[in-house]
């Protein structure tokens, strides 16, 4: 728990001040509470036994008086100290309590903060139901772990040692007596804990692999119904359910040992103070009114006992949680900004790869790749599945660094600009648009933070999206939902168009834009990328070869590396990967009368 508490002090220093305020009035607190038993002795020491012997005046506390005037003052004194105390108790749990929420509030931001710095590697290998987990589920329970020390086991641990040190103080060896239990008591305490802890590391990995599979199936629900695997899914996630509920029921057997071993240790002592204290009382070697602050010193004192014992639970339920957030945040990103890295506003020059080669780890995915686009040049990638195009696009953007050589815009390493301002050159297309949560409006603007109202509407009307928007009731105002799910391919897409245009940015890149499109919204969508593609460096990847005939370049993947660079009309006329591709591609024949079979070709033009 201490290295939890180390692990995130950082995200404590904000709220020192509020820290040290609760543990001030914590300490009262302790204070009150061990006063409390005391008017209690002065009244049966004092006031009772001078009631027996018919005394007019008797001493109590720092003065003396008449018995009625010492029990009346021991009552009020009392009162208050308990009213203290319940005061000083509240504000205390108040401050220790918002302290820990807030610090658990920052431990989130930072969680999901490190996540978005974190590089595409390590989101490729992590499922976004797990991280997901971690941000929410698992800084709550770090949440609870850290309220329930600041409120919970600072004022018990200090409640503690104040008992023990008081009763040391009014008489040593009646204390270790009352003590005696303890060692085992905290051996079998520590036994249950780590088995505890244990169970519930293996409980909170079983949480992540079920949101896991929670967002895996139900962001595939129409593949799952498709092919009728609601019974295999649901068979599958029952298992994860299922060992996640024996990892809890374990931890649960484990803090279930607590209570009933602190109640039986209580019970030990009490009636060994009770034994020997009666025992000294009735030979006259001790007040009737110590005995009894001893009994209610050893009742209280197993009460933050229990309180703590029961805290095992979370503790150990927290610490699994801290250990998977301390994880993320101990991964360093792959791509970080050279030192003495330049801040670029605009840049200018050709796009170039120069000697390139990059792997995932499985083997080259790019090797020894050189090529160059031109400034304003519209260069297509062409390829099989795997051949490492998007791969090779990712470079630019810096979204990976290659193994080995240099990608270059204007002529200087894109490593020796900072990240952002390198991305902020940077305009992407994808062929899945991911649309997030808001209106249209929201998402073309998110292209560039200070866009004007201006600056969408132009991008809108640009990228055709005002085609379809004056057709929805609240136009471009009109709230798309998760992940654009009320929109159509190609009204996604051109979104994602108007967003790259709204970000001006002078590198393009478009990644397989119009594969999942049907003819009519590949034709708008064309459109509108021609409107967006004037005047910037573009680098388009593509699976259907007659969106890509108009390109100035055509580099053709394969296995990694370039195998042909050419216009349209010069691969087709060289008779090589391109054509073979292409004719892979072609129509499917159909028949004449004659029986002999003709093509119905058309293209899509993009214009450079």
């Amino acid at each position: 728990m201490i290295h939890v508490l180390i692990r995130f002090r950082r995200y404590m220093r904000p709220f020192q001040r509020v820290l040290a305020a609760g543990c001030v009035l914590a300490v009262v607190d302790v204070a009150l509470g061990l006063a409390q038993p005391w008017p209690l002795k002065v009244i049966v020491d004092n006031v009772l036994k001078a009631h027996g012997r018919g005394d007019s005046t008797v001493t109590g506390f720092w003065f003396e008086a008449s018995p009625r005037t010492i029990l009346a003052f021991a009552v009020v004194l009392l009162v208050v100290v308990v009213a203290s105390a319940g005061l000083a108790d509240y504000w205390s749990t108040w401050f220790m309590e918002s302290a820990g929420q807030r610090v658990g509030n920052k431990v989130r931001e930072a969680v999901f903060a490190h996540l978005q710095r974190l590089s595409l590697r390590y989101h490729g290998e992590h499922s976004v139901g797990d991280l997901t987990a971690r941000v929410t589920a698992d800084v709550d329970r770090v949440q609870d772990l850290l309220v329930q020390v600041f409120s919970v086991l600072v004022p018990n641990v200090l409640l503690l040692i104040g008992m023990v040190t008081v009763m040391a103080f009014v008489d040593p060896v009646f204390t270790a007596l009352a003590l005696a239990v303890s060692p085992p008591l905290i051996f079998a305490i520590y036994r249950s804990a780590n088995g505890m802890k244990q169970a519930s590391r293996r409980a909170r990995h079983h949480d992540g692999a079920i949101a896991a599979a929670a967002t895996e199936h139900l962001g595939a629900i129409q593949v799952v119904q498709g092919f009728s695997l609601e019974y295999a899914t649901s068979q599958h996630f029952e298992t994860l359910n299922q060992a996640s509920l024996d990892a809890y029921l374990e931890a649960a057997r484990h803090s279930a040992r607590f209570g009933p071993m602190v109640d039986f240790a209580a019970a030990i002592s009490t009636a060994v103070v009770l034994w020997f204290g009666a025992n000294q009382v009735l030979s006259h070697q001790m007040s009737l009114g110590v005995l009894l602050v001893f009994v209610a010193y050893v009742g209280s004192m197993y009460k933050p006992v229990r309180a703590l014992s029961k805290l095992g639970y979370v503790f150990g339920r927290g610490i699994a949680c801290a250990e998977r957030l301390d994880a993320i945040l101990r991964e360093e990103p792959d791509v970080v900004d050279r030192p003495g890295a330049q801040h670029i506003t605009r840049v200018r020059g050709a796009v170039a790869f120069e000697h390139v080669s990059y792997s995932y780890g499985r083997g080259p995915v790019l090797q020894d790749v050189s090529l160059t686009a031109q400034e304003g040049e519209v260069l297509a990638i062409v390829g099989p599945t795997g051949a490492g195009k998007s791969t090779l696009m990712s470079l630019i953007p810096r979204f990976f660094d290659p193994d080995e050589g240099r990608v270059c815009v204007g002529g200087i390493d894109v490593r020796d600009f900072t990240v952002s301002s390198l991305r902020e050159q940077v305009a992407l297309v994808l062929q899945d648009s991911v649309l997030f949560r808001g209106t249209i409006w929201d998402n073309i603007a998110l292209g560039r933070i200070d866009a004007t109202p201006s600056d969408v509407l132009a991008a809108a009307t640009h990228a055709l999206v005002d085609e379809f928007a004056e057709r929805l009731p609240d136009g471009l105002h009109t709230t798309v939902g998760e992940r654009g799910a009320s929109l159509s391919g190609g009204q996604r897409q051109r979104i994602a168009i108007a967003r790259a245009i709204v970000r001006d940015a002078p590198i393009l890149l478009l990644d397989e834009p119009t594969s999942a499109l049907d003819a009519g919204s590949e034709a708008l969508v064309v459109e509108a990328l021609q409107n967006l593609m004037q005047g910037r460096t573009t680098i388009v990847i593509a699976h259907r070869l007659s969106t890509v005939r108009h390109a100035d370049r055509i580099v053709v993947l394969a296995g990694g590396r370039i195998v042909e660079v050419g216009t349209h009309d010069q691969l087709i006329a060289a008779q090589g990967a391109f054509a073979t591709l292409s004719a892979l591609q072609a129509p499917t024949p159909a028949w004449n009368d004659g029986g002999v079979p003709h093509h119905e070709a058309g293209v899509l033009r993009i214009d450079g």
